[in-house]
């Protein structure tokens, strides 16, 4: 039997199969066809979907890159005759 896959579940498999974990690439297949046969279709109705997990990645990429913005905003923020908002929290430990 043949099987065709998409361009992005080739790449997946080769990964699985260059990771060691798995020895063939029918090897990756038949196990996600057992665990296909043991969860049923019911399963993937609550699986995200590969856009699922794009969007996540970009939803990500989007808080890592404004965390990093708010960090270099508060190292230069200050309240005042020179007490930054370290020196605020140091007070309140105190």
């Amino acid at each position: 039997m043949n099987v065709s896959l998409s361009p992005q579940l080739a790449k997946f498999v080769r990964s699985k199969v260059d990771s060691g974990v798995y020895a063939s690439s029918s090897e990756v297949i038949r196990e996600a066809l057992r665990w296909f046969a043991t969860h049923g279709a019911a399963a993937f109705a609550v699986a995200p979907t590969l856009l699922d997990v794009q969007e996540q990645q970009i939803d990500r990429s989007r808080a890592k890159a404004a965390i990093k913005r708010l960090k270099s905003l508060r190292k230069g923020f200050t309240l005042g005759a020179g007490l930054t908002v370290k020196d605020l929290r140091d007070e309140g430990r105190r």
